[in-house]
């Protein structure tokens, strides 16, 4: 008998649990919200600090009879032909906003050392400036204008899809990667200072070599619709906004990388005796421009 009536209790009860299925059953599964796992996001750091250049051992200061400007580097980015000394070249070149400041920061640094190695092999020298920063009675009071300039090549693959990424702090994006192609050419030049005439030039190539690298495009969520169980569904669209981008880190590295050997050219380059020879040649150009 007990038998029969355990056998009547469970025929009762498990139709009724076929009943509740599809709600048990959604509350465990597909209502339920999944667990989300966040990665922490790359931070770049050390981008705008550059190795200390050690500046052989220096002459007596002002004993060389010639007084030079010098020029805080420029840059030409081959994408558009133009040179930039500034912001130009970032809105049509291939430089991004973080590199174009990596750059500056590296030619910041560059006019100081050359001003300093300039000052140890004993000349006189006003800047580092730009070139728009010069003054008349600068220009004049100078024998030589030193100026350099850095020509980068710059390409990209086109990047590929990696996945989508949640970060800590709530945001969210898709990762891509690709092949950052770059080539640094550095020019060395002496200016007639008046007339901006050059009287010397002198390269460094530094060759072309190319990365991989990485970034994140940001999504913003927006509620697509609701589903079996009344809770909202959410969908992702790109913001054009980089939650992270490698290329500034790359970019910086590669400016770390050659410092020393851009440094080291230039001491060898900007030699005394050449330069107080151009400095003969350009009292030449000044009378015969008549300045």
């Amino acid at each position: 008998m007990k038998i029969k009536k355990l056998i009547a209790v469970l025929g009762a009860l498990i139709p009724m649990g076929f009943l509740f299925y599809p709600t048990s059953f959604l509350s465990m599964t597909a209502c339920a919200v999944p667990t989300q796992q966040y990665t922490r996001k790359p931070a770049y750091t050390g981008l705008f600090s550059f190795p200390t250049f050690d500046i052989p051992p220096a002459a007596k200061p002002a004993s060389v009879d010639l007084t030079a400007v010098i020029i805080i580097p420029e840059y030409k980015d081959t994408y558009n032909q133009q040179y930039a000394g500034g912001a130009k070249v970032s809105s049509g070149g291939t430089m991004t906003a973080d590199m174009l400041k990596v750059f500056k920061s590296f030619a910041g640094s560059v006019g100081e050392d050359i001003e300093a190695l300039l000052v140890a092999k004993g000349m006189t020298t006003k800047g580092p400036l730009a070139m728009a920063e010069v003054t008349y009675p600068d220009k004049k009071g100078a024998d030589l204008t030193v100026s350099t300039h850095v020509i980068f090549d710059i390409h990209y693959t086109n990047p590929r899809y990696l996945r989508s990424n949640y970060f800590e702090g709530g945001e969210r994006a898709k990762v891509y990667s690709g092949i950052m192609t770059v080539g640094v050419k550095v020019y060395y030049y002496m200016l007639e200072p008046l007339s901006g005439e050059k009287m010397w030039i002198k390269k460094l190539d530094l060759g072309v070599q190319d990365y991989t690298y990485e970034y994140g495009v940001g999504e913003e969520r927006y509620q697509s619709g609701y589903d079996e169980c009344g809770g909202p569904i959410y969908g992702y669209r790109a913001t054009n906004t980089y939650i992270y981008d490698q290329r500034a880190k790359i970019f910086s590295d590669i400016l770390k990388d050659s410092y020393s050997q851009v440094m080291v050219t230039a001491w060898n380059y900007l030699d005394t005796d050449e330069m107080l020879y151009l400095k003969t040649k350009s009292r030449e150009v000044r009378e015969r421009k008549r300045y």
